[in-house]
């Protein structure tokens, strides 16, 4: 039987890999890719609390009314 876990690993692993392919991130040292993967997940999390927060309740105004 398959481990789902081990199975979850990989496909992790696999787009994680993907990922850094995609941004050329494997060619910088680690502290630099540390600091825009960080900076990646700091800018998408402002701009979801952005949408959450400001843009949800304009557009169900705008759309209830």
């Amino acid at each position: 039987m398959i481990d789902p876990l081990k199975s979850l690993k990989s496909f992790l692993s696999y787009w994680y890999f993907r990922y850094m392919l995609v941004t050329e991130l494997y060619m910088v040292e680690r502290w630099e890719r540390n600091f825009i993967n960080i900076f990646f997940l700091a800018v998408f999390t402002l701009l979801f609390v952005f949408n959450y927060k400001v843009l949800l309740p304009v557009t169900q105004h705008v759309v209830g009314s």
